[in-house]
């Protein structure tokens, strides 16, 4: 029953995914939610990069690139994602992220990742641009001694400036495959009760 209930959260979890994302954005304001359109304009500021380690997309290696955006109309921060870039051949050489123009008007999506799987305790590297065991904002917040906004935005990959586009994946695991363990879970439940009664049968008829 429990996997019937997750599988159920996670079809609710998706159906507002979906729906956020078939809408038009809106201005990006204080009462924004996640999964939610919107646009911004402001400066991005280049030297303050955030490279997030591990990323693999179509089976390269590589990193996602988190760079901070100056809001325009509250000079708050709002980190953009972006998109993915290779990795260079050895890991002490970082990939080239220019930013063509540094004042720009975007729209995305955004997202409020989790701590996830690490493969380091070192987190976060001390140097701009700093490499990333997470995408956690819990943790990123730290780096930057100005208030940041409490979401990421995915930038679209119209945006002039993106990089490799990553789709948003809303859940790490879809609503049929928890039915499917559920169902796995009462498949072995009627057996088990099948193989009681049976043997329970069988081993009366032999005391008789």
């Amino acid at each position: 029953m429990w996997q019937i209930e997750r599988g159920q959260n996670k079809q609710q979890v998706l159906d507002a995914f979906n729906a956020a994302i078939k809408a038009e954005p809106s201005v990006l304001s204080s009462t924004s939610k996640k999964w939610q359109r919107v646009y911004v304009s402001g400066t991005f500021d280049e030297s303050r990069q955030i490279l997030i380690d591990n990323t693999i997309f179509r089976g390269r290696v590589g990193f996602k690139v988190f760079t901070p955006f100056i809001l325009k109309s509250s000079e708050q921060l709002l980190l953009v994602d972006r998109g993915w870039i290779q990795q260079e051949d050895f890991r002490v050489n970082l990939p080239a992220i220019p930013i063509k123009s540094l004042s720009a008007d975007l729209s995305g999506l955004l997202v409020k990742p989790e701590l996830g799987f690490v493969l380091s305790d070192e987190l976060i590297s001390k140097t701009w641009p700093k490499i990333s065991q997470t995408q956690s904002l819990d943790y990123l917040v730290k780096e930057y001694p100005e208030e940041l906004y409490p979401f990421i935005l995915v930038a679209e990959p119209t945006f002039k400036d993106a990089l490799n586009y990553m789709e948003v994946i809303p859940t790490n695991m879809p609503p049929v495959k928890h039915y499917g363990y559920a169902l796995q879970w009462f498949t072995m439940f009627l057996v088990l009760c099948g193989m009681y009664i049976y043997f329970g049968l069988k081993n009366k008829n032999y005391e008789k």
